[in-house]
């Protein structure tokens, strides 16, 4: 596999949004982890979630992780993959990583606001101070297997001038 940029961060911090940019700048393709799990299970990611539990969603995303054959090629991960199943190896075999960093209030207001079901939230995700304690507790749990990612970038607005400071570092890697 040759030149293939993984997206890693929290869910809500933008990384299918900035792999579709990213693609089109670097002219690569575009992968989404959960569009193709759920493409390739005919159920959405919270159906998967219901069926199999977030243990069996995790074995799911690592079998595509490993399955995985591209070139030229950004792909946008879930939230959670990188800090299962020594996924994060994986990843930095395979290709090129970059964390996508955001502050916990930044994603608060991100993921009360966003459309679609995650799976992980959904039951807290209308109690502010709730879901905000359960983004801090889960970031201190992420952040040493994010902080393993080959780039480190705050994702809170990439113009067009940081977004090709991004690419130029992601060359560089």
């Amino acid at each position: 596999m040759k030149n293939c940029v993984f997206l890693i961060g929290f869910m809500g911090a933008g990384k299918s949004r900035l792999g579709k940019r990213l693609s089109k700048r670097m002219n690569y393709s575009f992968l989404d982890a959960d569009q193709e799990i759920e493409k390739e299970n005919d159920a959405t990611i919270e159906q998967l979630f219901d069926l199999l539990g977030e243990e069996g969603f995790r074995t799911l995303e690592t079998n595509w992780l490993q399955d995985l054959d591209a070139e030229n090629t950004i792909i946008s991960l879930g939230g959670g993959t990188p800090c299962f199943n020594d996924n994060m190896s994986l990843i930095l075999e395979k290709g090129k990583s970059v964390y996508l960093q955001l502050e916990p209030k930044v994603l608060l207001d991100r993921l009360q606001n966003a459309k679609g079901i995650r799976p992980l939230i959904e039951p807290i995700k209308d109690d502010k101070e709730a879901l905000l304690t359960f983004i801090e507790e889960k970031l201190k749990d992420r952040e040493d297997y994010y902080n393993m990612a080959n780039y480190t970038t705050k994702a809170m607005s990439l113009s067009a001038k940081r977004l090709d400071d991004l690419i130029e570092a992601i060359e560089r890697l």
